[in-house]
């Protein structure tokens, strides 16, 4: 099996790096990834083409999004690839920061080209647990032949408070509501996101799986 690992934090990520360590135990792995980080780029792409630095047979830097690196690999290198894996993303994906997920942009890409996807995001706090679950995690969606070209699998892990993770859930999106407590320091606009604590949350739900730690799966269709 080939595969293709991507990710928007950027090629040279501890993460990525681990991510891949664990693909190849399924499959030949080339690495197409940003050179600098790109979060939240979502489904951007760069007009005109990309800059690219092959820096072996299996991995190449590009001065691009991760869109750019897929249409790179599926449309540049001339090879077929049997499915799109994105991360392990240094943050989370949950609710509506999967449509600003430049992670998950990535496998919307392969969903477009129509070859199966994951994307992957984990704490940036720590690797244990993920250490702990991606490979279990992995063989659970193989096992249980969730991969489809008509969706992508967004996989969430537990936050590292949790020491593990608490299972494995198939979970909805659900729509997390923010409040803003907005400041403008000189010409800067600072957000300052946050979550509406309080709010009840559906039990089979992205964001309830995060409250809880338990591993979440959840199918995002382009």
């Amino acid at each position: 099996m080939n595969i293709l690992l991507t990710n928007d934090d950027g090629i040279y990520t501890e993460k990525i790096k681990y991510t891949r360590s664990i693909l190849e135990k399924f499959g030949t792995v080339y690495t197409v990834a940003p050179a600098v980080e790109q979060s939240a780029k979502s489904m951007s792409l760069t007009i005109g083409g990309v800059t690219f630095k092959k820096i072996d047979e299996f991995h190449y830097a590009v001065d691009g999004t991760p869109v750019d690196c897929v249409n790179l690999a599926l449309a540049g290198l001339g090879l077929k690839f049997d499915l799109v894996v994105s991360g392990t993303n240094h943050g989370y994906n949950i609710g509506i920061d999967i449509s600003y997920s430049g992670t998950v942009g990535a496998t919307k890409q392969a969903q477009y080209f129509g070859i199966k996807s994951i994307a992957l995001s984990g704490d940036n706090k720590g690797n244990t647990i993920l250490h702990q679950e991606l490979e279990k995690t992995l063989n659970y969606i193989f096992d249980n032949d969730l991969l489809s070209t008509e969706y992508s699998l967004n996989v969430n892990f537990p936050r590292e408070q949790f020491g593990k993770s608490g299972g494995i859930m198939i979970t909805d999106i659900y729509h997390q509501k923010f409040s803003y407590k907005p400041e403008i320091i000189g010409n800067k606009f600072v957000p300052n996101r946050q979550y509406v604590f309080g709010q009840t949350l559906p039990e089979f739900s992205d964001a309830n799986a995060y409250k809880i730690g338990w591993t979440s799966i959840s199918k995002v269709k382009l």
